[in-house]
């Protein structure tokens, strides 16, 4: 095979347009543009009401065609995607809801349409609340996922980002069956299934838990996040080999150290020091300037960043190396996209593809991703999960596990909610024999990923170049740390340094508190949903023109894609970069968790309306325009609201008009108690040969209207070697070969 040659991706003959409201559809238009698509704007009367709370998204749209809305039924004949709902503004008016007579008749008169609603809730939900960030995290017990005895509004938005990443996801997928069938359908989402696609390792329940299955991150955890001698804070992570040793050799803490220790979370010792001892740590972290510690733990192997506030990493470096820097007119910046595409002129480019291991075209009634195999080589989080959601799709994902087994320093129920849905087999790759099964099991492979550290995979000989020799339109996903270039490329990264870095823990730690790290490693499952809308559109386009693509992701580009809605402007200043409240509970008084004589409630009074209905309703007269309200609003709607049950106050706001909710107390018990929830498989048990029946918030979470998924088809994450013997005898190796692949432990069977 000759050296390949790269050029630019051209998925511009698909056609989207963007008719919702609000961050969710345009996030997931954007996706599509940042991969090559055209994209069309329905044009709305008057200012945008979203611009304020989201400045970049202007900056998106900005090479979009804005079209009339009078103008829509006469061009959906010519769009692939139609993306409708969002979430919910007073002056923009309330988003389609998905199964509203209007949506559910386009594909029936538009029979290649593709169709995704975002809803605030899955269908048949009881009196659902505005889908607006906050209302959803109240109505879903989200709020109280952090702390033990107070609720928190989390601040990256994750209703908004999950159901934009689900909905690209599932566009995708009705995309690959519309080539196989002629025909579109609905795709439905949720802003309270995009909460589940970032916390599903702490929404579990198993039949049989052991001490693994439990240890999680506690509620009121702290992490490594430490202020050093010139205030600024650094953010480090263990898990290393000789972590604390490299630690304390660097802080000059005296006293011998296990060489073996890597600094394993234990719940032992309790919230505030479950990842180490805090108190030690943090004494002689004080005694050092933030940027000499950065350094001086990056020499000797130790993941640290500093702790920057939003919008201070667009000057970082790495991110402006990384190519994660987006310019706009008269020198605004804002976070570029988060995943590369580039196409590979191949032996069989412009011909059909090669096929797969499928013998036949899959029916009417079989998944979206039916007859698509891949290979998964990667470990942790990141990596994995970007093919757990297209297993979830029907997708025939071969796990292949190294003989030392996966990490779980991550917590083992992170690997469970990685993996579901896959099958295993260990394959020792550093050995000869290794390195030619991985090649030979990549030529019956449509698409390969990993998220090795650069050079990992050259030397291994799994690198993109060495598995096209045997398949030359192999989609390949490399997931990195920081990104493939740059002056920290070659280090290994964690979520918690990029929620630092990237401004996230400065937003969630509260105007004049110190930062915070969300117990859930959602920049990892953000990379991983990134990394599944780019092998989808990789497959695509190799089905479109028989060209492999590379596809490329990384924590640092999921991290600034989930806080894509900012700007920096010429003069410095930042738009979209504000920090929660002191007490965490919202961004604004006037739309803030408040504690009521009996509970907790949400209010979401958006724009000046509603604020100004918002106090009148109180008693608390005309408090000026809520764009200049501050502290001494948020204690005078605090004192309203505190005197009062949550009944009634709902039931005020609710005559004048004004957006709130009830917080719920739990939201694991609620989900598990909700019918609807079940039906649409937001919960979903797997039946699991150590733990029994294991059920929550990790199965598919997009609905399609022409398929649903069998609840008995399930499967949990696979034991390591599972499935060696049957991929080996599906790869077609001999009974011979295989039992001396075995013998010579190339591969384990279970």
């Amino acid at each position: 095979m000759t050296v390949a040659a790269r050029r630019p991706l051209p998925i511009s003959r698909l056609r989207i347009l963007d008719a919702g409201n609000g961050l969710p559809t345009a996030a997931a238009a954007r996706l599509f543009h940042d991969a090559g698509a055209t994209v069309l704007r329905v044009r709305r009367p008057g200012p945008d009401p979203f611009a304020e709370l989201y400045p970049a998204q202007p900056l998106w749209a900005r090479d979009w065609a804005e079209v009339d809305p009078s103008d829509v039924p006469g061009l959906l004949d010519s769009i692939d995607v139609l993306l409708v709902g969002g979430e919910d503004h007073p002056e923009a008016g309330t988003a389609p809801r998905p199964g509203e007579p209007d949506v559910q008749e386009l594909t029936t008169r538009h029979p290649r349409l593709v169709v995704v609603e975002v809803g605030g809730y899955v269908p048949g939900t009881a009196d659902p609340t505005p889908a607006t960030d906050l209302l959803v995290q109240a109505r879903t017990g989200f709020v109280f996922e952090q702390f033990g005895d107070s609720p928190t509004q989390v601040a990256f938005a994750p209703p908004l980002y999950g159901a934009a990443l689900l909905a690209t996801i599932g566009a995708w997928a009705a995309l690959h069956r519309r080539r196989r069938s002629g025909r579109g359908q609905r795709v439905r989402v949720s802003l309270q299934q995009g909460l589940a696609l970032f916390w599903p390792h702490l929404w579990l329940t198993a039949e049989r838990p052991d001490a693994a299955f439990d240890a999680v991150p506690p509620r009121d955890v702290k992490h490594l996040v430490f202020r050093c001698a010139d205030g600024g804070f650094v953010q480090i992570v263990l898990g290393v080999p000789q972590a604390v040793a490299k630690v304390h050799r660097v802080l000059g803490i005296p006293g011998p150290v296990d060489p073996d220790d890597r600094g394993v979370p234990s719940l032992a010792r309790g919230a505030e020091n479950y990842f180490a001892d805090r108190e030690v740590l943090g004494r002689h972290i004080a005694r050092f300037p933030r940027d000499e510690l950065v350094e001086a733990f990056a020499a000797v192997g130790i993941a640290a960043e500093p702790v920057l506030a939003p919008g201070e990493c667009l000057d970082d470096p790495q991110v402006r190396a990384a190519g994660l820097v987006a310019f706009g007119p008269d020198g605004h910046r804002y976070p570029a996209g988060p995943v590369r595409l580039t196409t590979v002129a191949s032996a069989t480019a412009g011909a059909e593809p090669a096929g797969t291991v499928m013998s036949c075209l899959p029916g009417d009634d079989a998944p979206p991703l039916a007859g698509i195999r891949i290979l998964d080589l990667g470990n942790w989080v990141a990596g994995p999960f970007a093919s757990k959601l297209l297993a979830d799709l029907g997708a025939d994902v071969i796990k292949i596990e190294p003989p030392s087994g996966l990490s779980n320093l991550t917590g083992l129920r992170n690997t469970l909610t990685s993996n579901r849905g896959k099958r295993s087999i260990v394959v020792d790759i550093k050995t000869t024999e290794g390195r030619e099964l991985v090649r030979r099991l990549a030529t019956t492979a449509d698409a390969v990923h990993h998220n090795f550290r650069l050079g990992v995979a050259e030397r291994l000989g799994v690198d993109a170049a060495a598995l096209r020799q045997g398949r030359p339109d192999l989609a390949y996903l490399h997931t990195t740390a920081y990104g493939a270039t740059g002056p920290r490329a070659d280090r290994s990264g964690f979520d918690m340094v990029m929620q630092a870095l990237c401004g996230h823990e400065v937003r969630a730690g509260g105007e004049g508190e110190e930062p915070l790290w969300y117990r859930s490693p959602f920049v990892d499952y953000c990379t991983g949903a990134l990394g599944a809308i780019g092998l989808l559109a990789a497959l695509y386009e190799r089905a479109e023109t028989g060209a492999a693509v590379d596809v490329h992701t990384s924590l640092l580009g999921a991290a600034m894609f989930l806080r894509g809605e900012l700007v920096r402007r010429p003069d410095g200043s930042v738009a979209g970069a504000a920090v929660l409240a002191a007490d965490r509970c919202g961004f604004h008084p006037a739309r803030s968790l408040y504690r009521a004589a009996d509970g907790w409630i949400a209010v979401d009074a958006r724009g000046e309306r509603m604020s100004a209905a918002l106090t009148a309703a109180l008693g608390l007269g005309d408090l000026g325009p809520s764009a200049g309200w501050g502290p001494g609003e948020h204690r005078a709607l605090g004192a309203a609201i505190g005197g009062r049950t949550c009944d009634e106050v709902l039931s005020t706001l609710a005559a004048a008009g004004v957006w709130a909710t009830r917080c719920a107390g739990d939201a694991l018990a609620a989900m598990l108690a909700d019918e609807p929830a079940r039906r649409a498989h937001l919960v979903i048990s797997t039946p699991d040969r150590r733990f029994g029946r294991v059920t929550g918030c990790f199965g598919p979470l997009i609905g399609f209207s022409d398929w649903a998924p069998d609840p008995a088809a399930f499967r949990p994450a696979p034991l390591s070697g599972e499935h060696t013997r049957e991929v080996l005898a599906e790869a077609g190796f001999s009974d011979d070969e295989r039992t001396c692949l075995e013998r010579d432990r190339v591969v384990l069977s279970l």
